[in-house]
């Protein structure tokens, strides 16, 4: 069976959307094959964090090992290692523990764990030029149980939802203005950083009942003193499925995050001790699209096409900000942005996730505003009387893919 959710699964489908669900009307209901295109690397994380005593890093072959839990202890069970095992494991007097070392320690090597590695992938793509023994915590992608990358219906509906609304927004103006003001009252009454935070969540439930209010609502009496009122809520008219790659081989990198920050306001690669498991550029993705006309019209949605223009954009605004700000020093990066027309998954920064910044009414504003934001939520100091607004946001989201720096999660999303 064909069934769309809203949390990652590890179903893999084998019938259309059409197929599963041929007795509706198409008039009111249009069906769409689409396509997901991996520009830059992507990572969809996944729960699961890996440290450095969860996998075998070869630093010498620069290849990262990944373990199956049932078979390495099944292994250290098997050749009595349980007890030096917990000691390593327990060890708060070393500030890093690494695995692949306990291992050699107990007169193992790679070839004797061969069984119980699930997968392997290189990392020489972000190495440091001074040999490493491990790659710190590692982020994992999500991934179907046959170990291959699969992207969710719910960060695909994530980025489709930011994108209507931020298309709302734009055709509002006094809504932008009303929901702007609340935002500069809080922030210029010196609000603490959790104050404005919740300022912004409180915003995004306005914005979100204010689309959703453009929906019909429902009147249901249960009895003469109460009565049950239901919003269509317009994502209800807009399903998808799971993003599947049709591809053989493990379309898997690990690769090191890299920030390009500020600091006294010059621009400095800042490269992070923390590596992703991502998907390589090149791979394609397909998914299934349903638009229910009746949830969806009233936001001048009527087609996939429509929603591919509201993506552009959404897409547009968040690179002619961060270009503003990075690109003197490292415009090169933005030529991506040409191949795509989205943003997606982990490391591409809030600008590509949260509608604050277009609320305002000029671009100034909107940098004041980000550099007093980031000022709180990182308690860094500014001098009084003088607004850090040349550059903001101050990073960058990169990393090194084949010798080459690029920025991460740029996509393209499109009807097949």
């Amino acid at each position: 069976f064909f069934f769309f959710n809203d949390t990652a699964t590890t179903e893999i489908y084998t019938l259309s959307l059409h197929d599963a669900l041929p007795i509706y009307n198409t008039n009111l209901i249009e069906f769409n094959k689409m396509y997901l295109d991996i520009i830059t690397p992507v990572n969809i994380a996944s729960n699961e964090k890996l440290n450095t005593t969860d996998y075998i890093y070869d630093s010498k072959n620069q290849v990262a090992y990944f373990l199956n839990p049932l078979l390495w202890h099944k292994f250290i069970y098997t050749k009595k290692l349980f007890p030096a095992y917990m000691d390593f494991i327990n060890d708060k007097t070393k500030p890093r523990k690494i695995l692949y070392k306990w291992l050699i320690e107990q007169g193992y090597n790679i070839e004797d764990i061969k069984e119980v590695v699930k997968y392997k992938l290189i990392a020489h793509e972000n190495i440091d030029k001074i040999s490493k023994d491990s790659l710190n915590d590692i982020i994992l992608q999500t991934k179907l149980i046959d170990g291959s990358a699969y992207i969710p219906g719910s960060t695909l509906k994530g980025l489709i939802r930011t994108a209507i609304l931020y298309d709302l927004l734009q055709k509002n103006p006094h809504l932008k203005q009303r929901l702007w003001q609340s935002l500069e009252r809080a922030i210029n009454g010196n609000k603490s950083y959790d104050e404005i935070k919740r300022v912004e969540n409180n915003l995004n439930r306005l914005l979100t009942a204010e689309i959703e209010g453009t929906g019909k609502r429902e009147y249901t009496k249960y009895d003469k003193k109460s009565i049950k009122i239901e919003y269509y809520n317009f994502m209800q008219g807009i399903k998808l499925s799971d993003a599947m790659a049709k591809t053989e081989h493990n379309n898997l990198v690990l690769l090191k995050k890299i920030d390009l920050a500020v600091k006294d306001n010059y621009i400095k690669e800042n490269s992070l001790s923390v590596y992703r498991e991502c998907i390589e550029p090149k791979t394609r993705f397909y998914f299934d699209m349903q638009i229910e006309k009746r949830f969806t019209q009233k936001l001048n949605i009527n087609s996939a096409e429509d929603i591919l223009i509201m993506i552009q954009n959404f897409f547009d605004a968040s690179n002619e900000l961060l270009s503003s700000a990075f690109g003197k020093d490292y415009g090169f990066l933005f030529n991506d942005t040409n191949l795509g027309n989205t943003y997606i998954g982990g490391g591409t920064g809030f600008l590509t996730k949260t509608l604050v910044a277009y609320l305002a009414p000029t671009k100034m504003k909107a940098k004041e505003f980000i550099s007093r934001y980031l000022n709180m939520k990182f308690k860094q100091r500014v001098k009084p009387g003088i607004r850090d607004t040349k550059i903001a946001p101050r990073t960058l989201k990169a990393t090194k893919y084949n010798g080459k720096l690029t920025l991460l999660g740029i996509a393209k999303i499109g009807k097949v």
